[in-house]
């Protein structure tokens, strides 16, 4: 007698069916969006080495529209993870730190605060460096 494993059949689009589904797959899709960015970013860097032709080159497909609209949702998607990553990251951590209770709402914002620190940091490097 042979026994054969139940395989479950699983529909294709299955995350429509709940809310949080859909929110966690667009969530995950947003890193394809960052994925081809820095892809973008790691093809002017190759330009950048091939001399300043090439370089001015990427600067002008940079100025495209299309690549404005790229960035655009781009930085979109990118806040979106952001903002849910940081909603999700207090259920990920201890509850409780040194005997004290930690509340949801002060790890949220203390992400948030951390983000703002380190992306002003980054302004005026690019500021100072310009």
């Amino acid at each position: 007698m042979s026994r054969k494993p139940y395989i479950r059949p699983v529909e294709r689009r299955w995350y429509l069916r709940n809310a949080v589904y859909k929110k966690y797959m667009l969530r995950e899709s947003t890193s394809v969006f960052v994925g081809l960015w820095m892809l973008n970013l790691l093809f002017g860097l190759l330009r950048l080495s091939q001399g300043e032709a090439a370089w001015n080159d990427w600067l002008a497909w940079q100025q495209n529209p299309l690549m404005f609209v790229f960035g655009v949702l781009t930085f979109a998607m990118a806040m979106f993870h952001t903002q849910t990553w940081f909603a999700i990251a207090p259920k990920a951590m201890p509850k409780y730190i040194a005997g004290k209770k930690i509340e949801h709402q002060k790890a949220v914002a203390a992400h948030w605060a951390g983000f703002a620190v380190v992306s002003l940091g980054v302004f005026l490097l690019a500021l100072w460096g310009a």
